[in-house]
C-alpha cells in the first residue's frame, strides 16, 4: 500500500499540479481544434488571440516574483510555505501560456508578424524579472543574468532591422534552459534551503551563450546553422578531452557529450530546413568522431582506472566509432543520397556514445561493463537497421509525451546533482539510451530512405 507520506513533497505540491495545468491545456486545444465549430468559436474570443495572451504576460514576472517573495518576507523558508507555491504555480501558469499561444496561432490560423514581434518580448518579461530577483539574491550570478539580457535587448531591437521577427530554434533553447534554470533555483529554494546547485548555474551560462547565437545568427546565412551547431558539438567534444586529460573531469566531459547530442539532433533537423555548405557532412561527422568517439573513449578509460581493458575498450570503441563515421559517408556518397536518411546501418554513434558513457560510469561489475561496451561497439559496425531518432521516433511522439519525459529527465538531473545522487543520473541516461537499442531497431521494417 502506498504510504502518502513517503512520497517527496515536491511531487504533489509542485510537480504534479503543474503537469496537470498543462495537460489540461493540450487536451482543451487540441479538442477544440477538432470539434465541429471549435475552431470559429476561438477566434471569436478576443482573450484567445495569440497577441492578447502574449500582452497579458508582459507584468506576469514582476507579479510572480511578488508572490514568491511575499513568501520569503513575512514567513519562514518551508516546503508548506503557501505565497512561494502561489508564485511557483502563477509563473509555471503563464509560461505554459508560451506554448498556448504559439499553438493557438498554427492551428486556428490566427498568427500575424505583430504576433513574431510581441510573443519572444512578453517572454523576456516573464524570465527577467525572477532572474534579476535571484541574482540579487547571490543565487545565481549577476554579472551573467546582465550578459543575458544584454544579448536579449541588443536581439529584440535587431528585429526592428531584419525580416525574419520569428524567434530562431536558438532563441527557443535559450528560453528553456533559462527556464529550467528558474525552476532548478526554485526547487532548492523551497525544498532545499541552504543548497547551491551548480547545475543551475551551468544551465543559466549555457542560457547566456545560445542568447549570444540567436543574435550572432541573424547575421548569417541560414546555410550556415548546421555547420555552426556541427561546431559547437565540435568543441564539446575538445573541451571534453582537455577536461578529462588535464583535470580528470571524467563527469563534466560526460555532461558535454550530453550536450553535444542536443546539438547533433538539431543540425540534420537545420540542414534539412535550410540547407549546409559542401563540407557540412564532413564537419558534422568530424564533430561526432572527435564528440562520441574520442571523449567516450578517454571517459572508458579514466573510469578503468588507466588499465589495460580500460584502454582496450577505449580504443575499440574510438576504432568503432571512426569506421562507422566513414562507412556512412561513403555509402551516401555511392547511393547519391542527398540530405538525412531516415534509417541507419548499425547502431548510430550518438546513441552507443551515451550507452557506453554512462554504463563505464554506473556502479556495476566490471564484467557487465566490459561485455556492455564490447557489444555496443561491435554493433555500430554491425549491419542492423535502426530508425533515426531526430527524423522518425522524435516525431512520432506526441507532444504531451514529449514533455513528460523531458519532465521526468529533469527530475532525474536534478537529483542526480545533487550531493552523493550522482549515480542516479547516470543511471538514468543508461537506461534512457539503453532502451533506444531495443526500441530504436527497424522491427516494422519501416521503409525509408536508407544509407
Amino acid at each position: 500500500m502506498l504510504n502518502f507520506q513517503s512520497i517527496p513533497p515536491v511531487f504533489y505540491q509542485s510537480i504534479l499540479p503543474i503537469a496537470l495545468m498543462f495537460a489540461l491545456e493540450r487536451i482543451t486545444l487540441f479538442k477544440l481544434a477538432k470539434a465541429p465549430g471549435g475552431q470559429e468559436w476561438v477566434r471569436s474570443k478576443f482573450w484567445l488571440h495569440p497577441n492578447f495572451i502574449s500582452r497579458c504576460r508582459y507584468p506576469m514576472g514582476v507579479v510572480s516574483v511578488l508572490l514568491f517573495h511575499a513568501g520569503t518576507r513575512f514567513y519562514p523558508l518551508d516546503p508548506g510555505n503557501v505565497w512561494h507555491h502561489a508564485g511557483v504555480i502563477c509563473f509555471a501558469f503563464w509560461m505554459i501560456t508560451d506554448i498556448t499561444d504559439g499553438t493557438i496561432a498554427r492551428r486556428f490560423q490566427l498568427g500575424s508578424p505583430e504576433g513574431e514581434s510581441i510573443d519572444p518580448l512578453s517572454d523576456k518579461l516573464l524570465l527577467f524579472p525572477p532572474l534579476l530577483y535571484f541574482a540579487y539574491y547571490e543565487l545565481i550570478p549577476m554579472y551573467l543574468v546582465l550578459i543575458f539580457l544584454l544579448f536579449d535587448v541588443i536581439g529584440t531591437f535587431s528585429r526592428f532591422f531584419i525580416t525574419n521577427k520569428a524567434a530562431n530554434l536558438f532563441g527557443k533553447a535559450k528560453t528553456f534552459l533559462a527556464t529550467t534554470t528558474l525552476v532548478l533555483i526554485t526547487l532548492q529554494q523551497i525544498y532545499y534551503p541552504g543548497e547551491l546547485w551548480n547545475v543551475a548555474i551551468a544551465m543559466l551560462a549555457c542560457s547566456v551563450f545560445l542568447a549570444f547565437c540567436s543574435v550572432f545568427l541573424k547575421v548569417i546565412p541560414n546555410y550556415w546553422y548546421a555547420n555552426l551547431l556541427s561546431i559547437m558539438n565540435l568543441i564539446c567534444g575538445l573541451t571534453g578531452i582537455a577536461l578529462i586529460i588535464m583535470f580528470n573531469q571524467i563527469g563534466f566531459a560526460f555532461a558535454l557529450v550530453f550536450l553535444g547530442q542536443f546539438l547533433d539532433l538539431f543540425d540534420g533537423r537545420a540542414a534539412d530546413r535550410w540547407g549546409s555548405t559542401p563540407k557540412g557532412e564532413l564537419m558534422d561527422d568530424l564533430a561526432d568522431g572527435t564528440n562520441f568517439g574520442g571523449t567516450i573513449s578517454l571517459i572508458i578509460i579514466a573510469a578503468f582506472n588507466y588499465s589495460v581493458v580500460g584502454y582496450i575498450l577505449g580504443i575499440f570503441h574510438l576504432v568503432c566509432t571512426v569506421y562507422r563515421l566513414y562507412r556512412f559517408l561513403i555509402n551516401k556518397r555511392k547511393g547519391g543520397t542527398d540530405g538525412g536518411v531516415s534509417i541507419f546501418e548499425g547502431l548510430p554513434s550518438p546513441a552507443a556514445a551515451l550507452i557506453s558513457g554512462s554504463v563505464a560510469l554506473i556502479s556495476t561489475s566490471h564484467v557487465f561493463k566490459v561485455g556492455c561496451i564490447a557489444l555496443i561497439s561491435l554493433l555500430m559496425v554491425s549491419k542492423l537497421p535502426y530508425i533515426h531518432f531526430g527524423r522518425v521516433v522524435l516525431p512520432a511522439i506526441p507532444k504531451l509525451f514529449q514533455v513528460i519525459l523531458l519532465t521526468l529527465i529533469m527530475m532525474a538531473v536534478w537529483a542526480g546533482f545533487r550531493p552523493g545522487n550522482i549515480q542516479i543520473l547516470y543511471w538514468t541516461v543508461f537506461l534512457v539510451s539503453f532502451s533506444y537499442l531495443i526500441l530504436g531497431y527497424n522491427w516494422k521494417k519501416y521503409h525509408g530512405a536508407q544509407e
